[in-house]
């Protein structure tokens, strides 16, 4: 599948790309910031919103805000296997 290059910057103009699945992007998912999912080669990124919430997060993640230990590792599994199930979709030659 192509996609036209236009379409694509007009689609993540508003999308903050996120290759940090186990620390910032888990850290995002635990306090209900879900992110979108694209696959860029055979790397999974992950395409949050750029808004008011993600940037408050980024901060907390930043400062080292305390989490449940159980609940972080949990959002990290599921994000994890999200990603799994991606690339597991792709053509054998692209893997």
């Amino acid at each position: 599948m192509r996609i036209d290059p236009a379409k694509f910057s007009s689609i993540i103009a508003n999308k903050i790309p996120v290759l940090d699945i186990n620390g910032l992007g888990s850290f995002q998912h635990l306090h209900g910031n879900e992110p979108e999912m694209q696959m860029q080669g055979t790397r999974v990124t992950l395409l949050f919103n750029a808004d008011q919430k993600f940037y408050e997060l980024s901060e907390k993640y930043n400062r080292n805000a305390p989490v449940n230990v159980l609940d972080f590792v949990n959002s990290q599994r599921q994000l994890k296997a999200r990603m799994l199930s991606m690339k597991s979709s792709l053509p054998k030659e692209r893997k």
